[in-house]
């Protein structure tokens, strides 16, 4: 690897850390404000708050990774432009096709970095935020929950096993109740499904096993009182953000199982795969529009004529409307994918394609 690539990757490397882990600062900062009148009644220890803090940063990084990406690649390439750098490496012999080689290389480390990031930390660093939540609160789960698979106690003392919670709707499906006495275990209650109807949980295809007196008894439906309300299951269900994307999958096929379809889901586990694709293709567009490209010959003098501070300014204005113009494309496409007007598996995969085809036909325009 020449030295001046080294040079490049290095600033890059640590313009993208300082502006990756610096604006993923600011943003839970932000969050956290808007989060803290809730916590100030609780009177919470500076050492919880400063811990929600940091949890909440990787889940921001990995959203604002490919921004990060763009605006290190336009700053430094575009300060190298300015400082004609790639015409003295043209002038040597060199190719800047070969020059760029370890930065493609780099976007691809970059996605699986970003794959890395929503699958293995952002997971633990949102269920860590949220126990802090509720640790400040001073809440408790009222049931813990697994691939949708939940495990509570019941208002009476029972132990409640159910196999599927399904938000749409408040239906439970799969329930086992292990109800005791001062004796010990009492009997065992089995419903296929549950709906919550009248502001009870009605219990339907229900056997009921009387351990003392060794009776079986069926019933097409019960009301069970002692099983707290969809309310709070949802406030406890654990978020997608939460989940890896092996759980999701499983979630979802277990749903499948059960008759229902949930688009949401089949867009969200979509979108865990396309997303972080971005970033390789953030990489590009960034230093297309730095060397050139297909738009004018002179794209980078254009945009340094206001000298040194001016240059950075409109460089970072030049990046956050390219990431502006992606989110919302993005989130355009999700929402149509939410709402079943296109296939929802194919909604998250529109946006980055289409930034694809453009960062690479402006990367093939790079002039040598």
């Amino acid at each position: 690897m020449l030295l001046i690539q080294k040079l490049y990757i290095k600033d890059f490397l640590k313009t993208l850390f300082v502006l990756g882990l610096g604006i993923s600062a600011i943003f839970s900062i932000i969050g956290f404000m808007d989060k803290i009148d809730g916590f100030m009644p609780h009177n919470p220890s500076t050492e919880l708050l400063l811990k929600y803090i940091l949890f909440s940063i990787p889940e921001y990084i990995h959203y604002l990774l490919p921004m990060a990406v763009l605006l290190s690649s336009l700053f430094i390439f575009s300060q190298a432009a300015k400082r004609k750098e790639i015409v003295a490496i043209k002038a040597s012999g060199g190719k800047i096709k070969n020059l760029l080689a370890p930065f493609v290389a780099m976007g691809v480390i970059l996605t699986v970095l970003g794959f890395v990031i929503s699958e293995f930390v952002v997971p633990k660093a949102s269920k860590g935020a949220h126990e802090i939540r509720n640790a400040i609160t001073k809440q408790q789960r009222s049931a813990v929950f697994k691939e949708g698979t939940i495990h509570m106690r019941g208002k009476d003392g029972s132990i409640v096993r159910i196999s599927l919670y399904i938000p749409d709707g408040d239906i439970l499906k799969g329930i086992s109740i292990f109800r005791f006495d001062e004796k010990g275990f009492k009997e065992r209650i089995d419903a296929v499904t549950a709906k919550w109807k009248n502001n009870a949980w009605k219990l339907q295809n229900v056997t009921i096993y009387n351990i003392r007196e060794g009776r079986v008894v069926t019933a097409p439906e019960i009301e069970y009182p002692y099983i707290v309300s969809p309310r709070i299951f949802q406030k406890d269900l654990r978020k997608i953000e939460e989940m890896a994307l092996i759980e999701l999958v499983k979630y979802q096929r277990r749903l499948n199982e059960a008759g229902f379809k949930n688009t949401k889901l089949t867009v969200d586990i979509s979108a865990r795969l396309s997303y972080p694709l971005i970033n390789l293709f953030m990489l590009l567009f960034g230093i297309s529009l730095s060397l050139g490209g297909a738009f004018h010959k002179n794209f980078t003098e254009r945009i340094m004529k206001g000298g040194k501070v001016g240059s950075g300014i409109i460089t970072a204005g030049l990046g956050l409307v390219v990431s502006l113009i992606y989110w919302l494309g993005y989130a355009f496409f999700l929402s149509l994918g939410y709402a079943a007007t296109i296939p929802p598996v194919f909604a998250p995969w529109i946006m980055p394609m289409l930034f694809a085809a453009g960062s690479i036909y402006l990367y093939r325009q790079i002039p040598e």
